[in-house]
């Protein structure tokens, strides 16, 4: 009697996670998760599970979600633990290993349906995870070196590999092929709509921004719908008509821009097909914008550092301005290094082009120099610059001052701050100065510059004068300037 009595509420407990497990609410299917990690029965919770994280709408964190709760019920099972750490140390330099050895081991447990393989773009997107993990204890021997299993850095670990894995497999589901038919007639359609509009028009740059922005509300399938976009960029890049050709580099360096990099051995073939035909100055700025996302995301094995050297000579200012932005970091640790730092300091000293200097003068200050006499050449550069006309190379100037110590740099900036509309840059550089743990604000000025703050929070500074292409806006400057109260306020205590 007592055994069919645990049986029927073992039953009904099991019936009662299940639907929670399908519940709407985020917060509801999380609980139940943790419910069902904390079960004794594994051999029902696992399949369950598996199959509650298949079903999990797509999110930014899978924290908080059932894959918490997935995490727990696979360490709590020794064998499935030790199997789940040899997969994941045995591929950190292997992602589609790592996506076939994963996916085989999901659907034994009860992934349904199983997952499929979106190809390069899911690979990639794993690549990038499996060496995020290094940097949280995993390596080749597995976890070992972070304790016991039942150590809590460990076990925070391993959930994060369960976390990140099965995020790729959500975040990477293939679209129908209605839905797809559907993205792609859409991008057709879009795309014939800009080819009527003058290049480098206004009109022309909004509707494809329109087209490359992210949808508001993201989903598991949104990167295989942003790939299809590409997909089209691309072809138009193929094209025989020139017009239609920069039409596509446009419309990829858009996406690119607000999606991040997908198809990318894909869309490095292609650059490397254009830039060899001597494109014109529109299809080669692009281009140039195009590399730099791909480095930024992946870094290039040979990365055309002669092609941003020379575009940074270019006559279009456009070319210049794209090349100059795209030698950070490209060029740090590279044989390029110093002649990237020269052609970047005349850049500074001459260019006619307002966007161009400042544009150089950025990358100046942010490279990760390899070698220390280009640093000091950079810092040189700059220097001369700490009291040019133009306010925000001022501000770039300054900035660079404040991360190398400069001893009148504070002075200098607390002098910007008396005028009631300093460059936002100022604010910018202080709060990047103050969050190094390698810069310390003098003790002296710290009160000072807390009073000429407060003094800009309370004169209503973020809401004037904002930069005209709109970014940082008013909230976001607002935020900056309350940041940075809060870390001067804070490092005083």
């Amino acid at each position: 009697m007592f055994k069919k009595r645990r049986e029927r509420k073992q039953a009904e407990l099991h019936e009662r996670l299940a639907a929670a497990l399908r519940d709407p609410d985020a917060g509801v299917r999380a609980t139940a998760a943790t419910e069902a990690a904390e079960s004794a029965d594994l051999e029902w919770a696992l399949p369950e599970l598996a199959r509650a994280v298949a079903r999990e709408p797509w999110t930014d964190d899978f924290h908080e979600t059932v894959v918490d709760g997935f995490a727990v019920t696979l360490r709590r099972d020794t064998a499935l633990r030790e199997r789940a750490e040899r997969i994941v140390a045995g591929h950190l330099d292997d992602p589609e290993g790592f996506l076939r050895a994963w996916t085989a081991f999901m659907t034994e447990l009860g992934w349904s349906p199983a997952p499929r393989d979106a190809g390069e773009d899911m690979h990639d997107d794993m690549r990038e995870r499996l060496a995020a993990l290094r940097g949280h204890g995993w390596s080749a021997q597995g976890l070992a070196g972070l304790g016991r299993p039942d150590a809590f850095e460990r076990e925070l670990a391993f959930d994060l590999a369960v976390m990140l894995a099965s995020a790729v497999l959500r975040r990477n589901e293939p679209l129908s092929p209605e839905e797809a038919d559907r993205v792609r007639s859409g991008m057709r359609s879009g795309l014939a709509e800009a080819l009527k509009l003058a290049p480098g028009g206004t009109e022309r740059t909004d509707a494809l921004v329109h087209l490359a922005r992210p949808a508001e509300e993201d989903s598991g399938t949104e990167r295989a719908r942003v790939a299809l976009l590409v997909d089209e960029a691309l072809a138009l890049c193929a094209d025989e008509d020139p017009e239609r050709v920069a039409l596509g580099m446009e419309a990829l360096s858009d996406l690119l821009l607000f999606n991040g990099v997908l198809r990318y051995d894909r869309v490095r073939a292609t650059l490397d097909r254009l830039v060899a035909g001597e494109p014109d100055a529109p299809v080669l700025r692009d281009a140039l914008s195009c590399y730099d996302y791909l480095h930024v995301h992946a870094p290039l094995a040979e990365p055309p550092l002669p092609l941003f050297l020379d575009g940074l000579r270019h006559a279009d200012a456009g070319v210049r301005r794209a090349a100059a932005d795209g030698l950070h970091p490209m060029a740090a640790g590279s044989t390029a290094e110093r002649a990237a730092v020269d052609a970047l300091a005349e850049l500074v000293e001459r260019d006619e082009d307002e966007e161009v200097r400042l544009t150089a003068a950025a990358s100046l200050a942010n490279l990760p120099y390899a070698e220390e006499r280009n640093a000091l050449a950079a810092a040189d550069a700059l220097e001369r610059h700490l009291d040019a006309p133009d306010p925000e190379l001022r501000a770039i100037a300054v900035g660079d001052a404040l991360g190398r110590g400069v001893p009148d740099a504070y002075d200098r900036l607390l002098h910007e701050f008396e005028s009631p509309d300093v460059h936002w840059q100022f604010v910018s550089g202080l709060a990047h100065a103050s969050a190094n743990d390698d810069v310390h604000v003098p003790d002296d000025l710290r009160p000072r510059l807390v009073e000429r703050l407060e003094s800009l929070e309370a004169s209503g500074w973020a809401d004037r004068g904002g930069p005209a292409d709109g970014f940082p806006d008013a909230e976001e400057r607002a935020e900056m300037l309350s940041g940075l109260l809060r870390q001067l306020r804070a490092g005083g205590r």
